[in-house]
């Protein structure tokens, strides 16, 4: 039964994570890449950016903490510096962690679709929503991964029993 679990579970990953496919698409044309690295920037630059702050926000108060363990000496003007610097430097990593993240644009968008997205964000509705994506999919995430592990289990059972009712194990 382990084993069944394991082989749906890898057939859920695999079809939640379609590397494969991705990777079998045409190269992308120059247009399509500076199209794909324009929309890049108006996500990121917006959405990632504050995601950025908000990790900040999270970590930083641990960060101050062992600073402080380590130099009581430090100033609320030090450690102001130093928080600006800690975010700095994690969003730049951040950016060369996604440094490849236009070609992904570009293989799922045409050129033409991306200048629509493109001008759908840089439009009032789309800062907008640019703006409030990060605390909504924060919000999303927090009532969807308490109740995961039941709805891996629970699809895994379902599964099996279906496919035991139709003979295909036992």
């Amino acid at each position: 039964m382990r084993a069944w679990r394991e082989l749906v579970l890898v057939s859920v990953m695999a079809t939640a994570f379609p590397v494969a496919a991705a990777e079998q698409r045409l190269t992308p044309s120059p247009e399509a890449l500076t199209a794909a690295r324009e929309l890049f920037a108006v996500t990121f630059d917006r959405a990632g950016v504050q995601l950025n702050a908000q990790a900040v926000e999270h970590t930083w108060p641990a960060i101050e903490n062992a600073l402080r363990g380590k130099n009581p000496m430090l100033d609320a003007t030090a450690l102001a510096d130093l928080r600006r610097e800690f975010e700095r430097i994690r969003l730049d990593k951040m950016r060369a962690l996604m440094k490849d993240g236009p070609s992904v644009y570009a293989r799922h968008l045409s050129e033409a679709e991306m200048r629509e997205v493109i001008g759908f964000y840089r439009s009032p509705a789309g800062t907008r929503l640019m703006q409030v994506a990060p605390s909504v999919m924060s919000e999303m995430f927090a009532i969807a991964l308490p109740g995961m592990p039941t709805v891996i289990n629970d699809t895994h059972e379902e599964f099996l029993r279906l496919a035991r009712t139709r003979g295909y194990i036992e």
